[in-house]
């Protein structure tokens, strides 16, 4: 997206989804002007430094999936449970904007990709 859509984009996830009070924003193409600018409009923006790629994420993030620390509502309540499930059973040979939002969330949550992450969090 350019930063027109993007910043559209964050706010109506934002007006939509108004209980998440963080909003990782990566620190990458858009993700610093897109904090700039909405930063005094749009509270718990934060800037996140992805790291390796996709794939790599996601598997950073696989023992807290396993675990079962990660839930989803059943399908019969909230629409979009089906196409989330479906992108993350194509994973990674489709899009997956998705799943990677959500490895990108658990890794920040857990700080399961980054061994700087994981001694912090050991103390």
């Amino acid at each position: 997206m350019d930063i027109v859509a993007t910043i559209a984009a964050v706010r109506l996830l934002s007006s939509k989804w108004p209980k998440a009070i963080s909003k990782l924003v990566e620190d990458k193409a858009n993700g610093p002007a897109v904090i700039q600018m909405l930063g005094r409009e749009i509270p718990g923006l934060i800037e996140v430094q992805p790291e390796g790629g996709k794939e790599a994420r996601a598997n950073a993030a696989a023992p807290v999936i396993r675990s079962g620390n990660v839930w989803i509502p059943h399908p019969v309540l909230v629409d979009w449970v089906n196409s989330y499930i479906n992108e993350c059973e194509a994973f990674p040979s489709e899009p997956n904007d998705q799943v990677d939002a959500t490895t990108q969330y658990i890794n920040y949550r857990y700080g399961t990709q980054s061994n700087t992450l994981r001694k912090l969090a050991m103390w």
